[in-house]
């Protein structure tokens, strides 16, 4: 099965279907039916199923499939919608690889492209702690002190506020309290901006000002409420997600 939950906290489940050709789809754990067929929408981040409808949206639920999860839940997605034979969504090939990182307690003196069989089994019954095994060929040696050299991708989310629309260009937003004064914003120009609550994705262009602002591009004109100035009413809410390599400073 593949569960993920969407932007407005419902979880979302997808499981091999009781019958040929479907996926038995769940919502906070309540059944709503099969699964026939299956697309994704890149430009909204929803899933699509037979009919054109929304998968898991409600009157108070778009179901957007987050950015920091898209990767994951589409990479299994395929998998499974191809096992199960409904279609729509690219076709996958082999089977969905996982990786681990296990850093030994002790080194581990092993010639290069020999057969590394481990175990951790010596838990006590009553830990939260998995007990594990595992094997491996050894392709080259590493220093557990510099995994810089291993790219393991951690994500990571900023939040914002949409500002003001500019008075020129009424895709360009002005947004705020998402980076401090003093931010390098060179480390996130280019990077997606996401407006909340309609899912529309914008390109971070650079800073604006000196006190933190910067600047939003839209593909189209957001459908906030502003004032005879251009200021936003409310809080609308922004998010950044971007990735960080967890051995590395630098984003």
């Amino acid at each position: 099965p593949v569960e993920y939950e969407n932007t407005e906290g419902d979880v979302v489940r997808l499981s091999a279907g009781t019958e040929p050709g479907t996926l038995d789809f769940q919502l906070n754990g309540e059944a709503r039916g099969p699964v026939t067929e299956l697309s994704f929408d890149p430009a909204s981040g929803r899933l699509t199923i037979q009919g054109g409808a929304k998968l898991g949206a409600t009157v108070d639920s778009r179901s957007v499939v987050p950015l920091k999860e898209r990767d994951r839940v589409i990479y299994l997605l395929r998998f499974l919608a191809q096992r199960c034979g409904v279609v729509g969504l690219p076709e996958a090939e082999g089977e969905p690889l996982g990786f681990a990182l296990f850093v030994l307690e002790k080194p581990v003196t092993c010639p290069i492209g020999s057969l590394l069989i481990a175990s951790k089994l010596d838990f006590d019954i009553h830990s939260p702690t998995c007990r594990m095994a595992l094997f491996g060929r050894i392709l080259c040696a590493s220093d557990a002190k510099d995994l810089k050299n291993l790219r393991i991708v951690k994500m990571k989310s900023k939040t914002g506020f949409l500002d003001r629309v500019d008075t020129q260009e009424p895709t360009l937003m002005i947004c705020r309290d998402m980076f401090k004064a003093d931010t390098d914003m060179s480390l996130f120009n280019g990077l997606k901006i996401v407006h909340e609550s309609s899912g529309a994705e914008g390109i971070l262009e650079g800073s604006y000002g000196q006190q933190g602002k910067f600047k939003v591009r839209f593909k189209e004109p957001l459908k906030v409420k502003t004032d005879a100035k251009g200021q936003v009413k409310g809080d609308e809410a922004i998010t950044l997600y971007f990735k960080k390599y967890n051995f590395e400073n630098s984003k």
